[in-house]
């Protein structure tokens, strides 16, 4: 719904109208991160994107797990996340859609940002227009799967919608504290999308990457495990040299996350991230590329860089290592640490 509408809404009762006029919900959202106590008090006032891998699981409930695997007074066993938040404004956001395949520097390359068109379709589709203010939720049991929301908050911001937030803890945190929760289908009501012209602060290509190498003015984050850094993954289709780009300094994805006796996933806060990034040799406030297999895990390091620890000279290299170890001049480092 848009702003208006809900302002016309509310236009018989004073007090309620403040809250709800153009200007005060564009600032709605307190922040990058959003927390669960938040949105149980919002869930009118925004529309919640939940993206997954495994769509089912929005439609049915999990089966908790019948055997403690750690014994007597071990750690409790992780349901896995079934349903989805309790509320109207919901939309389910199939990752699949959140990229698509493209071809750069002569070699053809996958799982990247998808074009301005498809998504103003998906946006559309998902009940979003351009004044919604949008909460990003994902499953949350995993860096991968905080991954999915970090990746789709990045393409969001990367065409143009600045209104949007990740529901810190995810879908996770929102069952693990007993809240409302649903099976029910997906059926938003479609939105009006124009999106905007990608904003080339966000992204670098094989190009900038090749003038960081080295520089005193921008560094270079692997934001894979340290298996894939060192070399020791193996090659695929994806990443064909494994090892990393000359130079690049490992911080993987899973740092910049805290993980609750509970199993909940958050994100670190901004002194931590930057306490991080300086005890790993990288400084917080330097222009930054981040990449990884291909740019999707990037968005989480730029994420936590960008957005939580405010260095805005963080870029995500969209096509990376997936580009790079296929164009053959490229060089790659193995068995090292920078």
């Amino acid at each position: 719904m848009s702003i208006l509408k809900k302002a016309c809404l509310y236009a018989l009762s004073p007090a309620i109208f403040v809250v709800f006029t153009a200007t005060s919900y564009a600032e709605a959202l307190p922040g990058p991160l959003v927390e669960t106590d938040w949105l149980s008090k919002n869930l009118d006032n925004v529309q919640i994107l939940d993206v997954r891998t495994n769509p089912k699981s929005f439609k049915k409930y999990a089966k908790k797990p019948a055997v403690n695997p750690c014994g007597v007074g071990g750690a409790k066993p992780k349901t896995p996340v079934g349903g989805h938040i309790d509320t109207k404004n919901i939309a389910l956001v199939k990752w699949i859609k959140v990229l698509s395949r493209g071809e750069s520097n002569g070699v053809k390359l996958q799982s990247m940002n998808i074009d301005k068109e498809k998504f103003a379709k998906l946006m559309a589709n998902s009940g979003v227009s351009n004044d919604t203010a949008v909460v990003i939720t994902n499953n949350a049991e995993s860096p991968e799967d905080v991954m999915l929301a970090t990746r789709l908050y990045w393409t969001m911001k990367y065409y143009g919608h600045v209104n949007v937030a990740i529901l810190n803890g995810g879908t996770y945190k929102w069952m693990s504290e007993k809240r409302d929760k649903s099976k029910d289908k997906s059926k938003p009501s479609k939105g009006k999308y124009e999106a905007k012209d990608g904003n080339p602060a966000l992204v670098a290509n094989m190009a900038d990457v090749k003038t960081a190498i080295g520089s005193a003015d921008t560094q270079l984050v692997d934001s894979r495990r340290l298996s894939g850094y060192l070399g020791l993954a193996p090659a695929g289709k994806l990443v064909t040299r494994q090892g990393h780009i000359p130079t690049a300094k490992n911080w993987p994805i899973a740092t910049n996350l805290l993980s609750s006796n509970s199993g909940t996933l958050t994100f670190q806060s901004a002194d931590n991230i930057k306490k991080t990034a300086t005890a790993l040799g990288l400084d917080p406030s330097k222009a930054t590329i981040s990449y990884s297999d291909t740019g999707s895990f990037a968005t989480l390091s730029w994420f936590a860089l960008h957005e939580i620890a405010g260095n805005k000279g963080a870029k995500v290299y969209d096509a990376s290592l997936n580009e790079w170890t296929q164009v053959a001049d490229n060089k790659v480092a193995a068995m090292t640490v920078e």
